[in-house]
C-alpha cells in the first residue's frame, strides 16, 4: 500500500468523508471543480481501501478493444467487469462519459442513464461499493442513490 500521496487539509477532509461514506452507502460521488485534487483523493482512498481504479486510460483501452461500440456500452462493460472481481470500484472522471453522451443528444443521455441504472442495480445485488468522480453535473441515476462528497476548489 503506497501512501506517499500528500493531501491538503481540504483534500484530507474529502478523503475521510469518502471513507466514512463507504461504510454507510453503496454509492458515493466525489464532486468538485477541475484542479481540486479529486483524482489525488481517489488514489488515496484506493491505496487505503483497495479495489480497482478505473480512469480515462482504462476506458480508452476497453473502447479500443471493443471497436466502435457506443461510449455508454463501453463504459457499462468496463464497470460490469470490475464489479465482478472487486468489492470496491473507483471510477475517475465520470464527466468524460457524461460529456460525450450529452454531445450526442437526449437519446445518448438516456442510454447512459439506462447503463448507469443497470450498473447500480447489479452492484447493489452483488454487495459492491462504487465511488464516482464528477466535475460538473451528476447523472440522475447516481444522484438519487449516492452520498455526495464535495471537494472545495484549491483556490478557495
Amino acid at each position: 500500500m503506497n501512501l506517499d500521496i500528500v493531501l491538503t487539509p481540504v483534500q484530507q477532509e474529502a478523503a475521510n468523508s469518502l471513507l466514512y461514506n463507504l461504510a454507510v452507502s453503496p454509492v458515493t460521488v466525489l464532486s468538485g471543480a477541475a484542479g481540486a485534487g479529486k483524482t489525488t483523493i481517489l488514489r488515496t482512498v484506493h491505496a487505503i481501501r483497495g479495489g480497482v481504479f478505473l480512469g480515462a486510460q482504462q476506458f480508452m483501452n476497453v473502447r479500443q478493444a471493443q471497436g466502435p461500440a457506443a461510449i455508454e456500452e463501453t463504459f457499462f462493460r468496463m464497470i460490469e467487469d470490475a464489479i465482478q472481481g472487486y468489492d470496491l470500484v473507483l471510477v475517475d472522471d465520470l464527466s468524460l462519459v457524461t460529456n460525450a453522451a450529452s454531445g450526442g443528444g437526449q437519446g445518448r443521455v438516456h442510454l447512459l442513464d439506462a447503463a448507469l441504472t443497470a450498473i447500480l442495480a447489479e452492484a447493489r445485488v452483488m454487495g459492491r461499493r462504487l465511488i464516482f468522480v464528477v466535475e460538473e453535473e451528476i447523472p440522475w441515476p447516481i444522484r438519487r442513490r449516492a452520498h455526495i462528497v464535495p471537494v472545495a476548489d484549491l483556490a478557495d
